[in-house]
């Protein structure tokens, strides 16, 4: 949930005008605002890297230490864009210029190397190796109602690291067996 939240941040502030929601709950709660795009999690897979197990840095004085253990998360997000007609444009129009502007900002994001996003809601980092274009499609407009509602999804594969530390204050010895 935290990606989510930090990408659909991360977008609403690189597109102006656009909002970001969750589900078609929190989408109808906020009055059916447009143009909007849901986020939804595909697929995640999760790799410790290493071992799995803790690393332990001694400090120099030999009193405490740092465990530091790195996950790698492979997370897959799809973003649905939603839009109506506007009074110059048509709704499949400002669907896919949304589309492309996303499009852009996601394959800029980490073109120099990673990036430390932050998660609004707990103030996290959310620490993004690589993001990989994943697929396009045109969806059927939502024909309830009028006007129609024209939409498209974007599927990305986000690389995210995690990184657990824990203080250890007691000195650690090395324990050596004799055979």
């Amino acid at each position: 949930m935290n990606l989510q939240r930090a990408m659909a941040k991360y977008l609403t502030d690189n597109i102006p005008g656009l909002y970001a929601f969750k589900d078609e709950i929190a989408f109808v709660s906020a009055g059916n605002p447009y143009p909007c795009f849901l986020v939804d999690l595909v697929s995640t897979r999760k790799r410790n890297l290493g071992t799995g197990l803790w690393d332990t840095t001694i400090d120099n004085n030999g009193d405490s230490a740092i465990q530091v253990k790195v996950t790698k998360l492979h997370q897959v997000l799809r973003f649905t864009i939603r839009a109506m007609n506007t009074s110059d444009k048509n709704g499949n129009e400002v669907v896919v210029e949304i589309c492309d502007r996303l499009d852009e900002s996601l394959s800029d994001l980490c073109r120099e190397g990673s990036v430390d996003l932050v998660d609004p809601a707990s103030g996290e980092s959310v620490h993004i190796e690589r993001v990989v274009f994943q697929g396009r499609s045109d969806l059927a407009p939502i024909e309830k109602g009028m006007p129609f509602v024209y939409q498209q999804s974007l599927s990305y594969l986000f690389v995210e690291h995690r990184f657990k530390t824990a203080q250890v204050e007691n000195r650690i010895e090395t324990i050596k067996r004799s055979l």
